[in-house]
């Protein structure tokens, strides 16, 4: 590596020196270069070779390109040729604007060595713009009254063109009344004025339109137009005219708020502002005001409220119109008011009563008025309340009614009635109004409580706790209140003995009994009782019904035990012979118990026994019987402890003792089974078809074969049969147990309940089932009985069960409720009302009274008016009602006087009516009579005229003739006739006088006439009072203040407050922000006062930079400054007024510079990536920096990272070149990301940052590395070819090709090896592969190196070792070595038939060729003549007898035994044993197997019997021990079967793992244990042995005898 880096710094040369050799022959001054604008691309500039005096192919060698300032490329080098063309076409418009000269700098850049040269491009101007105008069409204003000579400023034209062909001169066409003339500004730029010649007239000629046309100097020369359109301002001389003097509408009072009554028009001849119209309301009232509203343009009166024909039919309404000048016209508007139906009828209620009684005849409830405010249909009106109530509605005088019942109520049927009052109008819509009245009756004790139930049947466990709460009654009674609230009790029983006091008691208020005390089923099952329920009315009702107490049995009683008899001095021996065949009944336990239902249900079983196997006892019937043959080896005493058990929760027990001696026999030979017939004759009693008839013509063996064969078959069968039952009876639930079908009705006997007409929702049964001869009954659970027809009957009455009899003996009988009180009955009205209704007066009583009096003032007294004693007053309940429903007055009903109620106000009351009453009526009651009455309230002098504006605006141009009136506002007066307004005078002065007019409604208003002319420059204002007088006495009066504005006439022009303004902004100022704000004054008013700014004669980039606000004067930033681009602007601006003359200012810009440019970075060239391995100094990247900025702003500092290695070194004027500092390295850092940042020196300090990323090449120096220096392969054997069996992997630390990997196999360091034909793999990915299958017995193991290698050049590599081990698989069946499987020698073992259950037979010794856990054997016993004689050990091969040899066992058998391996799957063989039973070892070698029997020595019929009892047997006891098996698995765990404590040490012998090696994780032995004397095994399982740790006394296993399926320990 270290020579081919000097290799490298050999080929590269540093060009330090040349850089700065290039710089110091850099030449100072600039190539100057010049083409004209719009020329085509491609156009030849200069020859760049000849100019800089360099040879030819020089420029291509050295790299030369040209780079502008700008960074566009607007010139393009041909380096063959070496001529500079233009790249594009200049537009020296878009590069310089109006800068001229246009110069364009550029840089001519060259490498080997490093060479700037500075030079710039002048772009020549051609006439191709012409003069245009900013607007095509210019508007000018001028008064018709403008003097002759006067000159106005036009706007100039621009031209983008410079020098000779900018703008020479301007034109117009020609016209009597203007021309034009020309004239420099400060800038020198011509712009045009327009001078009048002639006075225009607006009435011959209202508008003219003159061209205007600009010329630059070109050749030939361009041109622009513009035209302008002088429009003549009028001067106001005419008032406005309304089309109508008077206008009539008529409005709904229904318009919806802002809806248009009536549009007026007036028209004005006038233009301008002099014909803009103003409409207001004029002399209107507070009323009109509030109601109605004008537009002042359009002259649309709107609605402000909604309109009330029943307040105000018609208005009148005053109209004013202004126009610009002052000059103003009225008109009238009539508005006629037209009713609609918009008032819902009124019910106001002058006497209601909420509560009667149920028992009332017909009451008045409530008497009330209704009224509606509409006139005509709409005021007509229809009362009616709901049809389906006990009310009706009676009419009484003036729109009065009264409400009643029609007759009595009752409570219980409703207690509450939510009457509705609806009255409707007859209108279009038609309107209504509804009143609820909420009538409560009440309640009289008329109804006795009533129980929820005729009869209540309770439960509760006997032995309960006292004041146990058994359960609840509840009646409910329909009276409310009192009336309503029940209260129990118990009543005698009408048994006397009967304690019904001490048993149960009763909770008065809800009904709850308790029994006091325990309850005994045996002593009482049934108790019943009556309760009572009593309201606490007056007087009191009450009702009873029957409750039954139903005691429910406890398990509270221990079985007793009957037979056989427990005493200690005579215990109970049972005598069985010896002979006695299985099932032999040797005695019964009889036992009872004390409870009833399943608490008596008893179960016995055998707890004890000396020798436990003998006897069995039957669950259900306590039959004790022998459970097998009996032989000379049982002992001749036997003692049976017995277990009797209820079926309760929680079960009680007890238990017998049974002694039994078995002798050797009875007078008879066998004793017959309690099954068995009387008859000898008779056949089996379990139907064998076998057996004789005859006892004395059958062999005795034979029987006892029958009999044994058919006891097994059924105990077999019985236990199969009761095995299905339980599984069903835990899945079916307890609904299902019952076995006997349930046959429909009522069961008879105690076991139904206690009334006969029970308490559960369902009728139950019992049935007791007794299967035939067994003695055992079984109990079936209830079953519901449902009747074809359910029947429930409330209305049954107690009496249905007065002759029932209880458990006592004794009856119940109900009681009948009381009855009720009769109702009262009340009187009727409605004869009074019929009377007080025909004696109503028809005569109208009429009062007075001034407004403003006191309250409690007299105003009559109504006992005189109706002739009537004050008695009356209080008695009738008379009281005044006002039609508004206002208490105005009060009665004072001790003497008859009326007094007011509050004082009145007329005005408020009434406003303007006259004369002002309001109606009432004087209701009186017992009987019902109304008198109509009336109120007249009389106006006092209590308000004064007040004007509705305090302040009134009078505006009169200056110039309007004496004599000439205004209508001025009159004065509004609350009060009315005398006391409103009457009079107005006028402050004195010396220009206005005031003149009385009187309207059509005959009210008076004020004009204000001008005796003497105004003039506005001596008197702008004038300020009048005028006041208005009541005719009251004293009179009242009331001012207001005239303001009279004198209009001024157009006189004076706009002036500026300086004529040039001088502003600094600096460039980074932001839009929008103020830059100057100018100001102008007018002595003129109004519209001839009011300025408008605007620019004048500015230009375009102006416009767009600035903006000026026309009302304020402000100048705001449009566009943002640059100071690089203009430095200074100078605006001209202009004022005008409303009446068209102008005033003229210059606004004078600096722009002040301020650091607001970034630095630029230009990159000239870039080289990347860079080798590793390059020398030192090697140029990176070159590039420029530049600032737009000026002095400070635009000085710049450069700078990279300080980590990296490279740097930074200036050339030539802002050219930098980065090279590196070191030489680099690939892996440890593959690229650099460099920032190049440029800060100026400005305030605030601005920089810019430009990133590079460098990549580093890369050289091959970096050999592949494994992941692992060894990988170990597993492969299963027999695996299928070209098998993946794993992968190696290798890294390479360098990029690109150098960092591809290919992996190869190395040659093997053993030649004989054939590793090519083994294994492969993948030269790409490094995937192992193996090429064939292989066999674990061949070969277990496999080494070889696999190479890694790069693609470099020189290319690099590295080694691993790679591992294979082949895994067994189960391919080898096990191979029996004895014994020997050949069809010439079978092989035959001989027995001794006095050989005991575990005799050694003989041993089958296997091998199996696999390893591991696929060579563990196990041993099978396939088949076998006889099944249940011999056994095989599973673990070691070994076949015992399983059992007592007997001479009715076959003398020759023939066993077939499975050997099976371990694996997945397993394989296994088979071997034959023939085995034969022999006397003794004495006799000589017997026959083969195959060889025929003497048929003489046995009975067919016995070998049958004999097959068929042994194969039922076995099946049975098999069975059994499945049974056992699966629940001892279930409950216990594989873990714990341990038997004998096991030596430590390895088993010696065969039985270890073939390999010698052990493909186990542990060794396992196995230990016989022999007990003394006793010829039988104990076998202990397998216990692991660890050879190499010691052992751990914590986990040592207790010695546990098993006793295996033989029999043997």
């Amino acid at each position: 590596m270290e020579a081919g880096g000097l290799c490298c710094q050999r080929q590269r040369q540093v060009l330090l020196i040349f850089l700065f050799w290039g710089v110091c022959v850099a030449g100072s001054g600039f190539g100057q270069y010049s083409v004209t604008e719009e020329m085509e691309r491609g156009s030849f500039v200069v020859n760049l070779a000849k100019d800089l005096g360099l040879g030819d192919g020089e420029l291509v060698a050295r790299g030369a390109r040209v780079i502008f300032d700008d960074n566009k490329q607007h010139l393009l080098l041909d380096s063959h040729t070496g001529d500079l063309l233009t790249n594009e076409k200049l537009d020296r418009e878009k590069l310089c604007g109006s800068t001229e000269p246009c110069m364009l700098y550029f840089q001519i850049l060259m490498d080997n060595p490093f060479q700037i040269y500075r030079a710039k491009l002048t772009v020549r101007d051609i006439n191709d713009h012409s003069p245009v105008f900013r607007d095509k069409d210019t508007v000018l204003k001028i008064l018709e009254n403008t003097a002759e000579g006067t000159t106005f400023r036009l706007e100039r034209a621009h031209d983008s063109d410079g020098g000779p062909n900018s703008i020479q001169n301007y034109t117009i066409n020609s016209n009597y009344f203007f021309h034009i003339k020309i004239n420099d500004s400060d800038e020198g730029m011509l712009y045009p004025e327009l001078v009048l010649d002639k006075a225009l007239d607006r009435e011959k000629q209202q508008e003219l339109s003159l061209t205007l046309m600009a010329l630059d100097g070109g050749s030939p020369p361009r041109s622009g137009t513009t035209t302008i359109r002088i429009v003549i301002l009028d001067v106001n001389d005419n008032a406005p005219h309304f089309s109508q003097a008077i206008y009539e509408t008529q409005a709904p009072e229904n318009s919806p708020v802002g809806s248009i009554i009536a549009k007026v028009f007036a028209e004005d001849i006038d233009s301008g502002v002099y014909a803009d119209i103003s409409y207001s309301l004029f002399d209107a009232s507070e009323d009109i005001q509030t109601t109605f509203q004008i537009n002042p343009f359009s002259g649309e009166i709107i609605l402000r409220v909604l309109l009330d024909y029943e307040l105000v039919k018609s208005y009148k309404v005053n109209i004013q119109a202004i126009d610009g000048g002052g000059l103003s016209a009225r008109c009238t508007v009539w508005v006629e008011v037209l009713d609609t139906n918009d008032n819902a009828p009124e019910l106001i209620m002058s006497s209601l009563s909420n509560q009667i009684a149920e028992n009332s005849p017909e009451t008045i409830l409530a008497v009330f008025r209704i009224k509606d405010r509409d006139s005509g249909e709409n005021g007509k009106m229809v009362c009616y309340i709901q049809d389906n109530l006990p009310f009706f509605l009676r009419p009484s005088v003036e729109n009065f009614y009264i409400l009643m019942t029609q007759g009595a109520l009752d409570r219980e049927s409703q207690a509450e009635y939510n009457i509705t009052i609806t009255v409707t109008d007859l209108g279009t819509p038609r309107l209504k109004t509804q009143h609820n009245i909420t009538v409560l009756v009440s309640d009289v004790n008329d109804n006795a409580p009533a129980f929820t139930q005729t009869s209540y049947t309770l439960f509760v466990r006997e032995n309960n706790s006292p004041a146990l709460h058994i359960g609840s009654v509840s009646a409910t009674d329909t009276d409310a209140g009192a009336n309503a609230q029940v209260a129990y009790s118990l009543l005698p029983p009408q048994d006397p003995r009967l304690p019904l006091a001490s048993l149960v008691s009763i909770n008065a208020d809800n009904g709850q009994l308790f029994a006091l005390r325990a309850l005994d089923y045996e002593a009482l099952q049934a108790l019943e009782f009556r309760v009572g329920a009593t309201d606490r009315g007056s007087p009191a009702l009450s009702s009873q019904a029957l409750v039954r107490v139903l005691v429910l049995d406890a398990n509270d009683n221990a079985p007793f035990v009957l037979y056989p008899l427990q005493n200690g001095s005579a215990p109970c021996t049972e005598l069985v012979p010896r002979a006695a065949e299985p099932g032999y009944l040797v005695s019964k336990v009889v036992a009872v118990d004390g409870d009833a239902g399943q608490n008596a249900w008893l179960s016995y079983q055998l707890l004890k026994a000396t020798e436990p196997g003998l006897f069995g006892v039957w669950a259900h019937n306590g039959e004790v019987r022998t459970a097998r043959l009996l032989s000379e080896r049982d002992a001749a005493k036997h003692r049976l402890v017995l277990l009797v058990k209820d079926n309760g929760e929680p079960p009680l027990s007890a238990s017998v003792t049974l002694h039994v001696l078995l002798v050797d026999g009875f007078s008879q030979p066998y004793l017959p089974l309690p099954e068995a017939a009387a008859d000898p004759a008779q056949a089996d009693p379990h139907g064998l078809p076998g057996a004789a008839a005859d006892p004395a013509q059958a062999d005795p063996l034979t029987v006892y074969l029958v009999v044994a064969l058919a006891s097994v078959s059924s105990l077999f069968l019985f236990s199969v049969l009761a095995f299905v039952a339980v599984r069903l009876c835990r899945r079916g639930g307890a609904g299902s147990v019952g076995g006997c079908s349930v046959p429909e009705g009522h069961f008879p006997g105690h076991l139904v309940g206690v009334s006969g007409t029970g308490t559960l929702s369902q009728s139950y049964q019992y049935e007791v089932c007794l299967n035939g001869g067994s003695g055992t009954n079984e109990f079936k659970f209830l079953k519901p009985i449902i009747p074809s027809l359910p029947v429930h009957d409330t209305g049954r009455n107690a009496e249905e069960n007065e002759n029932f009899r209880n458990s006592f003996g004794f009856n119940i009988r109900a009681m009948a409720p009381g009855e009720g009180t009769s109702q009262q009955i009340r009187q009727v009205l409605l004869f009074f009302v019929c009377l007080g209704g025909s004696l109503v007066c028809s005569e109208t009583w009429r009062y007075s009274v001034a407004e403003e009096t006191e309250t409690g003032s007299f105003i009559g007294n109504v006992v005189k008016d109706i002739d009537s004693g004050v008695e009356d007053l209080a008695t009738r309940n008379a009281r005044v009602i006002f039609d508004d429903y206002k208490p105005y007055l009060w009665l004072d009903r001790q003497t008859g006087n009326l007094l007011l109620h509050e004082q009145l106000d007329r005005e408020a009351l009434c406003d303007l009516t006259e004369p002002c009453i309001l109606y009432f009526q004087v209701l009186f009651e017992n009987p019902l009579q109304f008198f109509r009455a009336e109120l007249w309230v009389s106006d006092i002098n209590d308000h004064t005229p007040t004007f509705l504006d305090k302040d009134i605006l009078l505006k009169i141009p200056e110039g309007t003739a004496p004599g000439t009136s205004f209508q001025m506002e009159s004065a509004q007066d609350l009060d009315v006739g005398k006391n409103g307004v009457q009079n107005y005078t006028l402050s004195p002065n010396p220009h206005f006088h005031l003149k009385l007019e009187e309207s059509d409604e005959g009210r008076t208003y004020p004009e204000l006439v001008m005796d003497q002319s105004l003039d506005r420059e001596k008197e702008p204002e004038l300020r009048l009072t005028l006041t208005a007088l009541d005719g009251g006495s004293p009179p009242r009066s009331g001012t207001a203040m005239v303001r009279v504005l004198v209009l001024d006439i157009n006189d004076n022009a706009p002036e500026f407050e300086r004529p040039v303004y001088e502003v600094q902004v600096p460039e980074n100022s932001p839009l929008d922000s103020l830059v100057v704000k100018v100001s102008a004054t007018d002595l003129d008013a109004g519209i001839n006062g009011e300025l408008s700014y605007s620019f004048s004669h500015v230009s375009r980039d102006i416009r767009k930079t600035f903006e000026l606000h026309p009302i304020s004067g402000e100048v705001h930033l449009k566009a943002l400054l640059d100071f690089e681009l203009i430095q200074s602007y100078i605006i001209n601006i202009q004022a005008i007024d409303g009446g068209s003359l102008s005033g003229k200012s210059t606004i004078l810009v600096q722009v002040v510079d301020v650091n607001d440019n970034p630095p630029e970075i230009v990159i000239t060239s870039l080289t990347s990536p860079i080798p590793e391995n390059s020398t030192p100094e090697m140029v990176v990247t070159i590039f420029s920096v530049r600032d737009q900025d000026s002095e400070d702003n635009g000085r710049m500092v450069c700078s990279i990272q300080d980590n990296l290695p490279f740097l930074l070194k200036p050339t030539f004027k802002n050219f930098y070149t980065l090279v590196t500092e070191r030489p680099l390295d690939r892996e440890t850092k593959t690229e650099y990301n460099i920032t190049i940042t440029v800060t100026d020196l400005g305030t605030p300090r601005l920089k810019t940052q430009h990133n590079i990323t460098v990549l580093v090449s890369d050289v091959n120096d970096n050999a592949p590395a494994f992941t692992q220096t060894s990988y170990t392969l597993f492969v299963r054997e027999n695996n299928s070819p070209a098998l993946h069996i794993g992968s190696v992997s290798a890294t390479d630390t360098d990029a690109g090709a150098n960092a591809q990997v290919t992996y190869s196999l190395l040659p093997p360091q053993d030649p004989r090896l054939p590793l090519a034909s083994l294994v492969s793999i993948n030269a790409d990915n490094g995937q192992l592969f193996a090429l064939r299958a292989l066999d674990y017995e061949a070969l277990q193991a496999l080494e070889f190196r696999v190479g890694a290698t790069d693609r470099g050049s020189p290319a690099l590599s590295s080694q691993a070792l790679v591992r294979v081990l082949v895994l067994d698989a189960n391919d080898n069946a096990p191979f029996v070595l004895y014994p020997l499987q050949n069809g010439s020698a079978p092989c035959t073992e001989l027995v001794p038939r006095a050989a005991e259950p575990g005799y050694l037979v003989s041993k089958v010794v296997a091998v199996d060729g696999d390893a591991g856990q696929n060579a563990w054997l196990s041993y099978q016993l396939l088949k076998a003549t006889e099944p249940g004689l011999f056994g095989v050990w599973a673990h070691n091969g070994e076949v015992r007898t399983a059992r007592l040899l007997s001479e009715r066992d076959a003398a020759k058998h023939r066993l077939v035994l499975l050997v099976k391996d371990n694996g997945e799957p397993p394989l296994s063989a088979s071997v034959t044993l023939h085995v034969l039973l022999v006397d003794g070892f004495s006799q000589p070698y017997l026959p083969l197997p195959e060889a025929a029997a003497d048929p003489a020595q046995a009975d067919p019929l016995t070998v049958y019997l004999v097959v068929a009892l042994a194969s039922v047997s076995s099946l049975f006891l098999f069975s059994v021990l499945a049974f056992v098996a699966v629940r001892l698995c279930r409950r216990g765990g594989a873990g714990s079967v341990g038997g004998c404590s096991v030596p430590e040490g390895h088993f010696p012998g065969h039985l270890v793992d073939i390999g010698g090696t052990g493909t186990l994780s542990q060794s396992y032995q196995y230990e016989v244990c022999l007990t003394g004397g006793s010829g039988t095994s104990e076998f202990k399982f397998l216990k692991p042995v660890l050879s190499n740790l010691p052992p751990r006394s914590t986990e040592r296993e207790e010695s546990h005898t098993f006793l295996n399926g033989f029999g043997f320990n």
